[in-house]
């Protein structure tokens, strides 16, 4: 079983707390135990709870400033660390136990992840946004140049920074300009496309990764090098963007969107089809309704009225400008007698 989910971006400061909320849809088979694992940084079990008894914790440090409300017999519940340390940033999930009599147990994951990014509470901290994408995908990192300062732009760069490692730089656009990469760069950098985007403040300077996969999710900076000015390399600036890249499960909410906007458009088409044949019917039925009954004489005799055998003597009338009347010789006695009534006078050269 695929089960999709999203990751929520909580920033937290040291010191505070951060509520994790559990949840998975109702099934018919109640979940009998939950985990809390993380998977980015420290992938390891945080916690494990059995329905209707106490959670454990792998740390016992963590045992004081974690609590559980809820249960996982009901399909959800709230984690809540308090206490937090710089330690705690990473990416967190929940996963549900269920009781398989056929085969070993079912775990679901929850429906959201939690990306948990703990920062020291000190001005100039960081400014951290968060991006997602699916396998195979992309990400935008928008660089805005400071006020006033755009024509003094040398360059572009980006860094990166894998949980605890060291900030390493992927791209410089004077590198690659100039055909070099940079040493420490283990990004291809083909997967970068540098571009400028006219902007409200001026000209922002876009950088796109492309073609990424799970192992890329990290941290992510643009640095614009300004004329003058000293670049630092070893941290990735104010502006820090993380980019979480999920795998397949990302494609189930693209196939959801698929079938939906498929069964819209079959909607529509349905809808379209059975307003043309109710509009055409109608149509038909007035045509019927409107069409003037023969007269019986003619449905038995299959004669012409004497109106269409006026039409010879319309067209001498056009030809000869002596005609001007056309005698009808009527008999309303006899409707079953020939209709040869029509006479025309003749000229004074058929006399």
């Amino acid at each position: 079983m695929t089960v999709c989910s999203h990751v929520q971006f909580l920033e937290r400061h040291e010191g505070e707390s951060v509520v994790l909320p559990c949840m998975i849809e109702h099934r018919n088979t109640s979940p009998f135990g939950v985990y809390l694992k993380r998977s980015w940084l420290h992938p390891s079990e945080v916690l494990f709870m059995y329905t209707k008894s106490e959670f454990s914790v792998t740390n016992v440090e963590d045992k004081i400033r974690t609590s559980v409300t809820g249960d996982p017999s009901s399909h959800s519940l709230n984690v809540t660390i308090s206490q937090l340390r710089i330690s705690d940033t990473d990416r967190y999930y929940c996963e549900f136990v269920v009781n398989n009599p056929s085969s070993e147990d079912e775990r679901i994951p929850g429906k959201t992840e939690f990306f948990v990014l703990v920062t020291a509470d000190a001005p100039g901290s960081a400014d951290i946004n968060l991006l997602k994408t699916c396998a195979g995908g992309s990400a935008v990192l928008p660089c805005v140049p400071p006020h006033g300062e755009v024509l003094a732009v040398e360059g572009v760069s980006l860094k990166r920074q894998r949980g605890r490692a060291p900030v390493e730089l992927l791209y410089h656009s004077k590198f690659h300009h100039s055909g070099s990469s940079p040493s420490s760069s283990y990004f291809p950098v083909e997967r970068v496309q540098l571009s400028l985007v006219p902007s409200p403040s001026g000209i922002t300077y876009n950088l796109t990764l492309q073609q990424l996969q799970p192992d890329d999710t990290a941290l992510y900076s643009c640095q614009l090098h300004i004329h003058g000015r000293s670049d630092s390399t070893t941290s990735l600036g104010r502006r820090v963007f993380f980019v979480s890249v999920q795998g397949n499960e990302c494609s189930c909410s693209a196939y959801s969107i698929l079938l939906y906007a498929l069964s819209s458009t079959v909607v529509v088409l349905l809808l379209i089809l059975i307003g043309a044949a109710v509009i055409y019917q109608s149509k038909a039925r007035h045509r019927v309704s409107s069409r003037p009954q023969p007269p019986v004489y003619e449905e038995m005799t299959g004669l012409q009225s004497v109106g269409r055998k006026l039409s010879p003597c319309h067209l001498e009338e056009m030809e000869s400008s002596e005609y001007r009347n056309c005698f009808v010789k009527k008999s309303s006695e006899n409707y079953y007698e020939s209709p040869s009534g029509a006479l025309c006078p003749r000229s004074a050269s058929q006399k």
